[in-house]
Protein backbone atom coordinates (compact mmCIF):
# COMPACT_ATOMS: atom_id res chain seq x y z
CA UNK A 1 0.00 0.00 0.00
CA UNK A 2 1.38 3.39 -1.27
CA UNK A 3 3.66 5.34 1.43
CA UNK A 4 2.16 3.68 4.26
CA UNK A 5 5.36 3.57 6.02
CA UNK A 6 5.01 7.25 6.38
CA UNK A 7 1.72 7.05 7.72
CA UNK A 8 3.04 4.63 9.88
CA UNK A 9 5.63 7.14 11.52
CA UNK A 10 2.90 10.21 11.61
CA UNK A 11 0.49 8.22 13.65
CA UNK A 12 2.39 6.77 15.54
CA UNK A 13 4.68 9.71 17.07
CA UNK A 14 1.51 11.48 17.01
CA UNK A 15 0.27 8.13 19.82
CA UNK A 16 3.62 8.65 21.74
CA UNK A 17 3.45 12.32 22.55
CA UNK A 18 0.40 11.63 23.30
CA UNK A 19 0.52 8.89 25.82
CA UNK A 20 4.26 9.21 26.96
CA UNK A 21 4.54 13.06 27.30
CA UNK A 22 7.47 13.48 29.23
CA UNK A 23 7.64 10.06 30.34
CA UNK A 24 6.29 7.38 32.51
CA UNK A 25 6.68 8.64 36.24
CA UNK A 26 4.90 5.81 37.81
CA UNK A 27 7.74 3.44 36.13
CA UNK A 28 10.57 5.46 36.23
CA UNK A 29 9.90 6.51 40.11
CA UNK A 30 8.91 2.74 41.03
CA UNK A 31 11.75 0.55 38.86
CA UNK A 32 15.54 0.89 37.94
CA UNK A 33 16.80 2.38 34.75
CA UNK A 34 18.86 -0.87 34.75
CA UNK A 35 16.05 -3.42 36.12
CA UNK A 36 15.85 -5.68 32.53
CA UNK A 37 12.79 -7.83 31.86
CA UNK A 38 11.20 -10.62 29.54
CA UNK A 39 7.78 -10.41 28.53
CA UNK A 40 5.47 -11.48 25.79
CA UNK A 41 2.13 -10.79 23.65
CA UNK A 42 0.06 -13.44 23.55
CA UNK A 43 -3.71 -13.43 22.09
CA UNK A 44 -6.18 -13.91 24.52
CA UNK A 45 -8.96 -14.78 21.42
CA UNK A 46 -8.39 -16.27 18.12
CA UNK A 47 -7.89 -13.66 15.45
CA UNK A 48 -5.92 -12.37 12.78
CA UNK A 49 -2.68 -10.15 13.72
CA UNK A 50 -2.55 -6.44 12.16
CA UNK A 51 -0.15 -3.70 13.12
CA UNK A 52 2.89 -5.81 13.62
CA UNK A 53 4.37 -2.62 11.39
CA UNK A 54 3.67 0.25 13.86
CA UNK A 55 4.91 -1.95 16.61
CA UNK A 56 8.13 -2.75 15.26
CA UNK A 57 8.12 1.07 14.16
CA UNK A 58 7.36 1.98 17.84
CA UNK A 59 10.11 -0.28 19.04
CA UNK A 60 12.75 0.25 16.80
CA UNK A 61 12.22 4.43 16.30
CA UNK A 62 12.17 4.88 20.23
CA UNK A 63 12.88 2.11 22.53
CA UNK A 64 16.36 -0.32 22.75
CA UNK A 65 14.07 -3.54 23.59
CA UNK A 66 14.98 -6.73 21.31
CA UNK A 67 12.22 -8.43 19.70
CA UNK A 68 10.82 -11.27 17.94
CA UNK A 69 7.53 -11.26 15.93
CA UNK A 70 5.93 -14.65 15.84
CA UNK A 71 3.01 -13.74 13.83
CA UNK A 72 3.50 -11.24 11.13
CA UNK A 73 0.37 -9.16 10.03
CA UNK A 74 -2.41 -11.64 8.17
CA UNK A 75 -1.38 -14.51 10.12
CA UNK A 76 -3.87 -16.31 12.40
CA UNK A 77 -3.37 -16.75 16.03
CA UNK A 78 -4.78 -18.75 18.54
CA UNK A 79 -5.98 -18.21 22.17
CA UNK A 80 -2.64 -18.30 24.57
CA UNK A 81 -0.24 -18.06 21.60
CA UNK A 82 2.49 -16.12 21.86
CA UNK A 83 3.04 -13.30 18.88
CA UNK A 84 5.66 -11.31 19.88
CA UNK A 85 8.94 -11.59 22.38
CA UNK A 86 10.46 -8.54 23.71
CA UNK A 87 13.65 -8.52 25.91
CA UNK A 88 14.89 -5.16 27.14
CA UNK A 89 14.31 -2.45 30.09
CA UNK A 90 11.40 -2.86 32.08
CA UNK A 91 10.83 0.75 31.79
CA UNK A 92 10.55 0.65 28.14
CA UNK A 93 8.53 -1.88 27.73
CA UNK A 94 5.79 -0.72 30.13
CA UNK A 95 6.36 3.02 28.89
CA UNK A 96 5.40 2.14 25.06
CA UNK A 97 3.13 -1.27 25.79
CA UNK A 98 -0.13 0.59 26.01
CA UNK A 99 0.55 2.38 22.76
CA UNK A 100 1.79 -0.88 21.10
CA UNK A 101 -1.41 -2.42 22.02
CA UNK A 102 -4.20 -0.09 21.23
CA UNK A 103 -2.54 -0.22 17.39
CA UNK A 104 -2.37 -4.01 17.59
CA UNK A 105 -5.75 -5.02 19.06
CA UNK A 106 -7.61 -2.04 17.09
CA UNK A 107 -6.30 -3.29 13.85
CA UNK A 108 -6.28 -6.97 14.69
CA UNK A 109 -9.94 -6.46 15.47
CA UNK A 110 -10.75 -5.30 12.25
CA UNK A 111 -8.62 -7.75 10.46
CA UNK A 112 -10.69 -10.28 12.67
CA UNK A 113 -14.06 -9.06 12.08
CA UNK A 114 -13.30 -8.68 8.47
CA UNK A 115 -12.88 -12.42 8.32
CA UNK A 116 -15.50 -13.26 9.51
CA UNK A 117 -17.86 -11.68 6.84
CA UNK A 118 -15.31 -13.18 4.44
CA UNK A 119 -15.83 -16.71 5.50
CA UNK A 120 -19.71 -16.42 5.56
CA UNK A 121 -19.60 -15.37 2.12
CA UNK A 122 -16.68 -17.65 1.25
CA UNK A 123 -19.33 -19.62 -1.14
CA UNK A 124 -21.24 -17.35 -3.06
CA UNK A 125 -18.04 -15.44 -5.21
CA UNK A 126 -18.86 -12.60 -3.85
CA UNK A 127 -16.44 -10.08 -2.06
CA UNK A 128 -16.08 -7.83 1.18
CA UNK A 129 -15.38 -4.47 0.67
CA UNK A 130 -14.06 -1.74 3.20
CA UNK A 131 -15.63 2.04 3.04
CA UNK A 132 -14.29 5.18 3.54
CA UNK A 133 -15.93 5.16 6.78
CA UNK A 134 -12.65 4.86 8.92
CA UNK A 135 -10.56 6.95 12.15
CA UNK A 136 -9.23 10.02 10.63
CA UNK A 137 -5.31 9.87 9.98
CA UNK A 138 -5.57 5.75 10.35
CA UNK A 139 -7.46 4.74 6.85
CA UNK A 140 -4.22 3.39 5.03
CA UNK A 141 -3.64 1.01 8.52
CA UNK A 142 -7.75 0.08 8.41
CA UNK A 143 -7.61 -0.65 5.09
CA UNK A 144 -4.57 -2.65 5.03
CA UNK A 145 -6.43 -4.44 8.13
CA UNK A 146 -9.06 -5.61 5.81
CA UNK A 147 -6.60 -6.53 3.54
CA UNK A 148 -4.88 -9.17 5.90
CA UNK A 149 -8.50 -10.01 7.16
CA UNK A 150 -8.86 -11.38 3.04
CA UNK A 151 -11.18 -8.10 2.53
CA UNK A 152 -10.74 -5.96 -0.31
CA UNK A 153 -10.10 -2.34 -0.46
CA UNK A 154 -12.79 0.17 -2.07
CA UNK A 155 -11.47 3.50 -2.78
CA UNK A 156 -8.79 4.95 -0.56
CA UNK A 157 -10.09 8.45 -1.04
CA UNK A 158 -12.78 10.89 -2.69
CA UNK A 159 -9.78 11.35 -5.66
CA UNK A 160 -9.38 7.42 -6.67
CA UNK A 161 -12.54 6.63 -8.37
CA UNK A 162 -16.12 8.71 -9.55
CA UNK A 163 -19.04 7.65 -7.31
CA UNK A 164 -22.17 9.64 -7.96
CA UNK A 165 -24.34 9.59 -4.82
CA UNK A 166 -27.37 11.24 -3.53
CA UNK A 167 -26.22 14.68 -3.17
CA UNK A 168 -24.33 14.49 -6.24
CA UNK A 169 -27.53 13.66 -8.61
CA UNK A 170 -29.60 15.89 -7.04
CA UNK A 171 -26.95 19.40 -7.52
CA UNK A 172 -27.08 18.21 -11.31
CA UNK A 173 -30.06 17.33 -11.89
CA UNK A 174 -30.22 13.36 -12.52
CA UNK A 175 -28.29 10.25 -13.02
CA UNK A 176 -27.95 11.10 -16.93
CA UNK A 177 -26.84 14.70 -16.39
CA UNK A 178 -24.26 13.72 -13.86
CA UNK A 179 -22.87 10.70 -15.54
CA UNK A 180 -22.86 12.49 -18.92
CA UNK A 181 -21.24 15.58 -17.59
CA UNK A 182 -18.46 13.65 -15.98
CA UNK A 183 -18.04 11.80 -19.74
CA UNK A 184 -17.70 15.31 -21.12
CA UNK A 185 -14.89 16.47 -19.01
CA UNK A 186 -11.77 16.80 -20.26
CA UNK A 187 -10.62 15.31 -16.98
CA UNK A 188 -12.19 11.92 -17.86
CA UNK A 189 -10.11 11.34 -20.43
CA UNK A 190 -6.97 11.68 -18.14
CA UNK A 191 -8.47 9.39 -15.50
CA UNK A 192 -9.68 6.73 -17.73
CA UNK A 193 -6.80 5.92 -18.85
CA UNK A 194 -6.18 4.42 -15.81
CA UNK A 195 -7.08 0.70 -15.57
CA UNK A 196 -8.08 1.23 -11.69
CA UNK A 197 -10.68 3.66 -12.56
CA UNK A 198 -14.15 3.28 -12.50
CA UNK A 199 -17.70 4.98 -12.93
CA UNK A 200 -20.28 3.56 -10.22
CA UNK A 201 -23.85 5.31 -9.79
CA UNK A 202 -25.27 4.53 -5.83
CA UNK A 203 -29.02 4.01 -6.66
CA UNK A 204 -31.50 4.07 -3.93
CA UNK A 205 -34.34 2.49 -6.09
CA UNK A 206 -35.56 0.61 -9.50
CA UNK A 207 -35.62 3.94 -11.37
CA UNK A 208 -32.48 5.29 -10.79
CA UNK A 209 -31.01 0.98 -11.65
CA UNK A 210 -33.03 1.10 -14.92
CA UNK A 211 -31.77 5.05 -15.62
CA UNK A 212 -28.25 3.40 -14.32
CA UNK A 213 -28.28 0.41 -16.95
CA UNK A 214 -29.14 2.57 -20.02
CA UNK A 215 -26.23 4.44 -19.54
CA UNK A 216 -24.02 1.04 -19.27
CA UNK A 217 -21.66 2.38 -16.23
CA UNK A 218 -19.02 0.61 -15.16
CA UNK A 219 -20.93 -0.34 -11.58
CA UNK A 220 -24.05 0.06 -9.75
CA UNK A 221 -24.29 0.38 -5.67
CA UNK A 222 -27.63 -1.07 -4.39
CA UNK A 223 -27.63 1.12 -1.31
CA UNK A 224 -30.07 0.13 1.89
CA UNK A 225 -32.22 -1.33 -0.67
CA UNK A 226 -35.38 -4.36 1.22
CA UNK A 227 -34.39 -7.91 0.21
CA UNK A 228 -36.82 -7.88 -2.30
CA UNK A 229 -35.95 -4.50 -4.54
CA UNK A 230 -32.21 -5.75 -4.43
CA UNK A 231 -33.13 -9.17 -5.72
CA UNK A 232 -35.01 -7.21 -8.23
CA UNK A 233 -32.57 -5.10 -9.06
CA UNK A 234 -29.88 -7.49 -9.63
CA UNK A 235 -31.84 -9.38 -11.90
CA UNK A 236 -32.59 -5.73 -13.78
CA UNK A 237 -28.69 -5.14 -13.94
CA UNK A 238 -27.84 -8.78 -14.94
CA UNK A 239 -29.80 -8.53 -18.09
CA UNK A 240 -29.92 -5.05 -19.47
CA UNK A 241 -26.61 -4.21 -18.69
CA UNK A 242 -24.90 -7.78 -18.11
CA UNK A 243 -21.03 -6.22 -18.05
CA UNK A 244 -21.90 -4.27 -15.21
CA UNK A 245 -21.05 -4.66 -11.75
CA UNK A 246 -23.31 -4.90 -8.77
CA UNK A 247 -22.18 -3.77 -5.51
CA UNK A 248 -24.20 -4.01 -2.34
CA UNK A 249 -24.31 -1.71 0.54
CA UNK A 250 -26.32 -0.49 3.75
CA UNK A 251 -26.95 -1.92 6.96
CA UNK A 252 -24.95 -5.33 6.53
CA UNK A 253 -24.46 -7.42 9.42
CA UNK A 254 -23.16 -11.14 10.15
CA UNK A 255 -26.91 -12.26 10.34
CA UNK A 256 -27.97 -10.23 6.95
CA UNK A 257 -24.89 -10.98 4.98
CA UNK A 258 -25.40 -14.91 3.55
CA UNK A 259 -28.84 -13.75 2.26
CA UNK A 260 -27.21 -10.76 0.66
CA UNK A 261 -24.88 -13.30 -0.88
CA UNK A 262 -27.02 -15.80 -2.43
CA UNK A 263 -28.30 -13.23 -4.51
CA UNK A 264 -25.07 -13.27 -6.21
CA UNK A 265 -24.01 -9.66 -6.27
CA UNK A 266 -20.07 -8.66 -7.47
CA UNK A 267 -19.58 -7.25 -3.97
CA UNK A 268 -20.56 -6.23 -0.69
CA UNK A 269 -19.13 -3.13 0.86
CA UNK A 270 -19.68 -2.75 4.64
CA UNK A 271 -18.87 0.04 6.83
CA UNK A 272 -18.59 -1.51 10.41
CA UNK A 273 -15.75 -3.64 9.49
CA UNK A 274 -13.71 -0.75 10.28
CA UNK A 275 -15.81 1.96 12.11
CA UNK A 276 -17.71 -0.76 14.59
CA UNK A 277 -15.18 -3.84 14.84
CA UNK A 278 -14.41 -5.28 18.22
CA UNK A 279 -10.61 -5.20 19.16
CA UNK A 280 -9.00 -8.39 19.48
CA UNK A 281 -8.05 -9.48 22.76
CA UNK A 282 -4.03 -9.02 23.12
CA UNK A 283 -2.07 -8.64 26.44
CA UNK A 284 1.20 -7.83 27.30
CA UNK A 285 2.83 -10.67 29.91
CA UNK A 286 5.91 -9.37 32.23
CA UNK A 287 7.48 -12.44 34.30
CA UNK A 288 4.19 -13.48 34.34
CA UNK A 289 2.41 -10.34 35.56
CA UNK A 290 -0.42 -9.34 33.40
CA UNK A 291 0.48 -5.70 32.26
CA UNK A 292 -3.17 -3.99 32.25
Amino acid sequence: MQNILDDIKIIADLAVKEDLGTGDITSMLTIDAHHLSEGKIIAKADGIISGMLVVDYLLRTYTTVKYEILRNDGDFATTGETVMRLKGTTIEILSYERVMLNFLQHLSGIATYTNEFVMKVANYGCKVLDTRKTLPGMRKLEKKAVLDGRGINHRMGLYAAVLIKENHILAAGSITKAYKKIKASSAYHDLHSNPEFFIQIECEDLSQVRESCHLGVDEILLDNMSHEMMQEAITLIRNLSPKTSIEVSGNVSLESVVDIARLRPDRISIGKITHSAPVLDLSLLLDDILIV
